[in-house]
């Protein structure tokens, strides 16, 4: 069994075992692992795990304290949302790589300072993706140049604002809340 750190540092023991594993659907975008596993009660059972690229995200914010969201149609949401700049890595990326990629080609912003939030898993008992979460300042105005894909609008708020709005649910994305709750943090603004 694999001993593994928890949140006090303590020592843990894994209590479940890996039987057998195969991919049962793949596409360009994700794949569905099946897992035979012997778990915690020491019956046999099933886990489905998605596995995807990890994911990058900016909270960049302007000489005002502003923070830029790109509002955009959620497919699997059938609806319209704002969120912070944010896209998968590519293969071998690394994570201040993708967020300086994706500011650039969602918004056409550059920044000049760069600063290291956290990362978090946006959802651990189903998939094993993170999201590395960066504060950027000194941003500079250029051509976005979004994905085929993607029709997004670029919208300014105050961070508090925005923050406000987070917690009376008109924000959200998990990135987005977590971003702006570390920014703010970061800032000495959290209360």
């Amino acid at each position: 069994m694999t001993e593994y750190r928890g949140p006090g540092e303590e020592v843990a023991t894994n209590p479940w075992r890996l039987l057998a594993s195969e991919v049962v659907h793949r596409n360009p975008w994700f794949r569905v692992r099946h897992d035979r596993v012997r778990r915690p009660d020491g019956n046999a059972g099933d886990w489905y795990v998605v596995e995807t690229s990890d994911n990058a995200a900016v909270v960049a914010l302007d000489d005002q304290g502003r923070v830029c969201l790109v509002g955009e149609w959620i497919y699997p949401l059938g609806a319209y949302g704002w969120a912070v700049p944010s896209g998968a890595l590519h293969p071998d990326e690394e994570p201040l790589v993708a967020a300086q990629r994706e500011l650039r080609e969602e918004t056409g912003l550059t920044a000049t300072r760069w600063e290291a939030l956290g990362c978090f898993h946006l959802s651990q008992g189903l998939t094993p993706q993170a999201s590395y979460l960066f504060l950027a300042t000194g941003l500079h105005h250029g051509p976005a140049r979004p994905e085929p894909t993607e029709r997004l609008q670029v919208a300014w708020m105050p961070l508090d604002e925005a923050w406000t709005r987070a917690c009376a649910g008109a924000l959200s994305d998990s990135v987005t809340l977590v971003g702006l709750a570390w920014a703010r943090s970061r800032l000495g603004r959290a209360n």
